[in-house]
């Protein structure tokens, strides 16, 4: 078959490689450079975890993980850092108490953690007396841009044609095609004006604070959202965000703005919860969510011969893998 793939980010790349090995005819069109940091899937991390409050995402990261692994063998070269992973909050936390129930339905091997452990093992994360953390092994973090460059190359390494600097204004441009996957991400909706999502795009910024965390988890505070990364080496200090959607905002605006205020935030946050960071900021740098109002995935057919695919919400990247997989396999079966 002739398939063009709408978009080569994480899900996009994922997809252009899977139909390429599967010895199809593919052409991929990105509207930027591929890796290009305008969208979603660029920078140095995203947290992979198994431990989910909903057990349907638990039972999906099955079948993303060897996915992951086999793409890191193709590309030799790292792009899954196991360092672990704490989920932590108040005891009676009912995200926390779902969390702990999806691990258990799944059988995925944890450990609940009391504030006295959590202090000896990782003296720089500070828990309250009424919270608990839990702990999964298996968890760690993707390098998101390097992923994309990976399986790009990897498409193109099995026929895949790569087209950058694209821009596609209708998909009657694609009428040549056997079928087309769009996973335009924030841009989805500008190809399907009779049928759009109900999608919101907000930028959200990410700051890297003064400090080390070498040889420490990544973690999730379910009280506040908050997230964080090891000390890796590709950029100095430690990064934090929050998974809490911020201002709307329009994805073709040229410029991707950090905000002050979004910094001065990380920093009263680390106050209480990783005291030994700051008060520098090392980096910073914005990325776009492309959110559904449930937060969860978009997968359909919203005419003959196309899928609309996005892994969105701000939790997607880990699912991306998967998500191009099954795009693949919807196109040509």
């Amino acid at each position: 078959m002739r398939v063009a793939v709408v978009g080569i980010g994480a899900v996009g790349s994922a997809a252009c490689r899977f139909l390429a090995e599967a010895g199809h005819t593919v052409v991929g069109f990105e509207r930027f450079t591929i890796g290009h940091g305008l969208g979603s899937s660029h920078g140095e991390s995203r947290i992979i975890r198994y431990a989910y409050p909903e057990a349907h995402y638990t039972k999906l990261m099955g079948q993303a993980y060897p996915l992951w692994d086999a793409l890191e063998q193709a590309a030799g070269e790292e792009l899954f850092v196991r360092c672990g992973g704490l989920t932590f909050g108040p005891k009676e936390h009912p995200e926390l108490a779902s969390t702990r129930r999806a691990l258990e339905v799944n059988r995925v091997p944890h450990q609940l953690l009391r504030p006295e452990e959590i202090s000896e093992r990782f003296p720089a994360i500070q828990l309250f007396a009424d919270e608990i953390a839990i702990w999964q092994s298996d968890a760690g973090f993707l390098r998101a841009g390097a992923i994309v460059r990976a399986q790009a190359r990897l498409a193109e390494k099995s026929g895949a044609e790569m087209r950058e600097n694209t821009v596609i204004e209708s998909l009657t441009e694609l009428s040549g095609f056997d079928h087309v996957i769009v996973c335009a991400g924030a841009w989805a909706n500008t190809l399907f004006p009779e049928s759009p999502l109900p999608l919101t795009v907000t930028r959200q910024q990410v700051t890297y604070l003064s400090g080390e965390l070498v040889g420490y988890p990544v973690w999730i505070d379910m009280a506040t959202y908050w997230y964080g990364f090891p000390s890796d080496g590709r950029i100095p200090g430690v990064k934090l965000a929050r998974h809490v959607p911020a201002e709307v905002f329009a994805p073709d605006h040229p410029d991707r703005p950090t905000l002050e205020s979004d910094d001065d935030a990380a920093l009263a946050y680390a106050v209480t919860r990783l005291p030994s960071l700051g008060p520098e900021i090392m980096h910073h740098a914005s990325c776009l969510y492309t959110n559904t109002p449930d937060e969860s995935f978009v997968f359909d057919h919203p005419r003959p011969k196309i899928t609309r695919i996005s892994a969105c919400s701000g939790h997607g990247f880990k699912f991306s893998i998967l998500m191009g997989k099954l795009a693949a396999e919807a196109a040509t079966k």
